[in-house]
C-alpha cells in the first residue's frame, strides 16, 4: 500500500499542504477543482501559481513533471499595431515576435471613430473586443507555430497598452474616457481571466496600470523598463506620436503628461502621406541644392511617411527652401511648383514616383505639420516648467514608441520636435511598453511596483496650463522663436 491509500486528506488540501510546506499560501479555485480532480488524485502533477499580491492562486494543474513547459506572453496592444512576445519561463528567453495589424481598424484609423462607434451601444462594444481578442489569438497562435509551443503551455500573458485600448479589450464603455470629466471606468484592472475574456490563455491575463485617460498602461510599462523610477538621476520619458506621452522624474517624484499631437508623424496630413509601409518616402536630403529620398524596401516612391516628412523640412530648412515660418520658396528650387491654389515641393517627380504623378507635399501641409510639432514641444516645455526644471537639469532623455525609434533625430531637432540637447543623453529604447511587459512577466519587476508608480505620477492637463497657448504660439516657428533654444540648428543655419 502507497501513503496515498491510506492517506485520508483531501486532494485539494493535499496539493495546498505541499505548497504551504514550501511557504506558499495559495488558493486552489472551484472552477480548477472542477477540472482537475482526477489530476489532482495523481501522485505526481505540476500546478502553475501566480501571485494577485495577497497571495498564489493556482491557475493550472498537469499531470507529470511539466516544468521545463512553462511559457507566457508579452504584448504592446497599440491602436495601429500589435506585438507579442513568447517568453520561455525556464531560460527567460524570448522564443518568438509577431506583429499584426489592430482589427479594430476595420472600425476606424484613429480612435475617436471606434469610441464613438462604441458608444451608448453595448453591441457594438462587444464587436470591438471580440475583434480586440481574435487580434490577440492570432498573434498567439503565430508566436506558439513559430517557436514549436503548444498554446495551451502558455500560462498567462501581460498587456501593455494605453487606457483607450485596455478598456476595448475589457469590454467597457470608452467614451467616458474621450467626455468630461476624462474619468475611466478603471486604471488598474489586475489579473483578469484569459478564458473568461475568449483568449487561448488557460491562466491570467494581466494589464498595466494607468495613471488618467491619457496616460495609460504603455507607459507605466516603458518606465519600468527603462528603469527610470529606480535611479537618482532625473530623466525625461517622451513617447511622441498621433498623442504625445511623457514623464519627466527620477526614484523620488514623477511628472506626467499626455495630449494630441495630430496625425502628422504617421504621414496622415498629406494627400500623398502614408503609414511606414513599403514604397513610403523615410528619408530624404538635400546636397548642393539636389533632393534625393529613400523608401522602405527600396520600391519606387508611392508617398511619405513621418520620418520622410521630418526629413523633408529639416532639409528644405538648412537649403533655406522654407523658411523659420514654413513658408516654401519657389525661387529656390525648381521642385517647388504650384499646386492648385498654393505651393508645393515635389519630392518625388514624375519620373521618379511609382504612380507617375509627382508626390507633393503642399503649404497646407507644412501648416498642419507646424501644429504637431509645435503642440510636441509645447507639452514638453510646460511638463518641465511645472517641475521647476531647465533643460540643463535632464540628464537622459529616453524615446519610446515607433515614432521614437524611426526618426532622424537630428532632423527632429532642426525642426523643434526634440529639445536641443546633447546628443549623448538621448537614448532611443523603441518598443519599451513590450520590453515592460517581458520584465514583468520575468519577474524583474512586479504588479505591485507597477500600481506604485501609476499612483505616484502627478497627471498634468496641459491645455489648463497659463503657458501653453504662448508656448504654442511660439514653438510654431522651425525650430522655434526663441533661437537661444535651438543653439545647434542656428549654427548649421548659418552655414553657407
Amino acid at each position: 500500500m502507497t501513503d496515498l491509500d491510506t492517506d485520508r486528506t483531501d486532494d485539494v488540501q493535499r496539493c495546498l499542504d505541499a505548497l504551504s510546506a514550501l511557504g506558499l499560501d495559495a488558493r486552489l479555485p472551484l472552477e480548477l477543482v472542477q477540472s482537475s480532480y482526477e489530476t489532482l488524485r495523481l501522485e505526481r502533477f505540476t500546478v502553475t501559481l501566480v501571485h494577485n499580491g495577497r497571495h498564489w492562486d493556482v491557475t493550472r494543474v498537469e499531470p507529470g513533471d511539466t516544468t521545463l513547459c512553462a511559457y507566457g506572453a508579452a504584448v504592446d496592444l497599440g491602436s495601429t499595431t500589435v506585438v507579442m512576445r513568447l517568453m520561455d519561463f525556464t531560460s527567460g528567453s524570448i522564443l518568438a515576435e509577431d506583429t499584426v495589424r489592430n482589427g479594430q481598424r476595420a472600425y476606424g484609423d484613429e480612435i475617436l471613430s471606434r469610441i464613438f462607434y462604441t458608444k451608448d451601444n453595448p453591441e457594438h462594444r462587444k464587436e470591438l473586443q471580440a475583434v480586440t481578442v481574435d487580434t490577440l489569438n492570432t498573434l498567439l497562435d503565430n508566436v506558439c507555430g513559430e517557436a514549436g509551443v503548444d498554446p495551451d503551455q502558455v500560462c498567462t500573458m501581460v498587456i501593455g497598452g494605453n487606457t483607450t485600448m485596455i478598456h476595448f479589450l475589457l469590454g467597457l464603455d470608452t467614451f467616458c474616457i474621450f467626455h468630461t470629466p476624462f474619468r475611466p471606468v478603471i486604471t488598474s484592472p489586475g489579473l483578469v481571466s484569459g478564458p473568461a475574456l475568449g483568449l487561448h490563455v488557460r491562466g491570467p491575463v494581466y494589464c498595466f496600470p494607468a495613471t488618467a485617460n491619457y496616460l495609460g498602461g504603455d507607459i507605466i510599462s516603458g518606465l519600468l523598463a527603462t528603469g527610470l523610477t529606480q535611479r537618482e538621476e532625473t530623466a525625461l520619458f517622451l513617447d511622441i506620436g498621433t498623442n504625445g506621452e511623457m514623464v519627466v522624474g527620477n526614484n523620488t517624484y514623477l511628472i506626467g503628461g499626455a495630449g494630441a499631437a495630430g496625425p502628422a508623424l504617421e504621414g496622415g496630413i498629406s494627400r500623398s502621406g502614408m503609414r511606414a509601409r513599403a514604397g513610403a518616402v523615410d528619408s530624404i536630403t538635400i546636397r548642393d541644392g539636389v533632393l534625393t529620398c529613400t523608401t522602405i524596401e527600396n520600391e519606387k516612391p508611392k508617398g511619405i511617411c513621418g520620418s520622410g516628412i521630418v526629413d523633408l523640412l529639416a532639409q528644405m530648412l538648412l537649403a533655406g527652401w522654407m523658411d523659420r515660418q514654413g513658408t516654401l520658396q519657389p525661387e529656390k528650387s525648381s521642385r517647388i511648383r504650384r499646386f492648385e491654389d498654393q505651393w508645393a515641393i515635389a519630392y518625388a517627380d514624375e519620373t521618379e514616383s511609382a504612380t507617375g504623378e509627382a508626390l507633393l507635399f503642399t503649404q497646407e501641409d507644412i501648416r498642419q505639420f507646424t501644429e504637431t510639432k509645435a503642440a510636441a514641444h509645447t507639452m514638453v516645455a510646460v511638463l518641465l516648467n511645472t517641475a521647476g526644471l531647465t533643460l540643463d537639469d535632464i540628464d537622459r532623455i529616453y524615446l519610446a514608441g515607433a515614432f521614437g525609434r524611426h526618426l532622424d533625430l537630428e532632423s527632429a531637432i532642426t525642426i523643434g520636435i526634440y529639445p536641443d540637447a546633447p546628443r549623448e543623453k538621448f537614448r532611443n529604447v523603441g518598443n519599451s511598453s513590450l520590453d515592460g511587459a517581458c520584465d514583468l512577466l520575468c519577474g524583474r519587476v512586479t504588479p505591485e511596483e507597477a500600481d506604485r508608480v501609476a499612483k505616484e505620477i502627478y497627471y498634468l492637463e496641459f491645455a489648463m496650463q497659463e503657458t501653453f497657448v504662448e508656448e504654442m504660439r511660439a514653438a510654431s516657428f522651425y525650430p522655434h522663436t526663441n533661437l537661444e533654444q535651438y543653439p545647434t540648428v542656428a549654427a548649421k543655419m548659418q552655414q553657407p
